[in-house]
């Protein structure tokens, strides 16, 4: 429940938050799919890693760049940002 009525409506919950939202998941995508790397082989050893592993992988790493790339689009619409002329 949001503390006030109108925090939904500020900018920077709406145009930045879901970039960092976004960019956390593929964060923690990547950190889980790095964690079982290490845990079920030695880090070397190229064996075929499962689909649902490459899949962690691929999303993770899709995620956390469009969330990058949001927040940075999220920065110049609130006006935090300006490209240099």
């Amino acid at each position: 429940m949001p503390l006030w009525p109108t925090e939904t409506l500020m900018p920077f919950v709406r145009f930045v938050f879901p970039g960092w939202a976004l960019a956390f998941l593929g964060g923690l995508l990547l950190l889980g799919a790095a964690g079982y790397w290490t845990w079920k082989s030695d880090g070397v050893r190229l064996h075929a890693k499962p689909g649902w592993w490459r899949a962690a992988v691929t999303v993770g790493t899709l995620s956390f760049i469009v969330g990058v790339v949001w927040q940075l689009a999220g920065y110049v619409r609130i006006g935090a940002v300006t490209w240099p002329r």
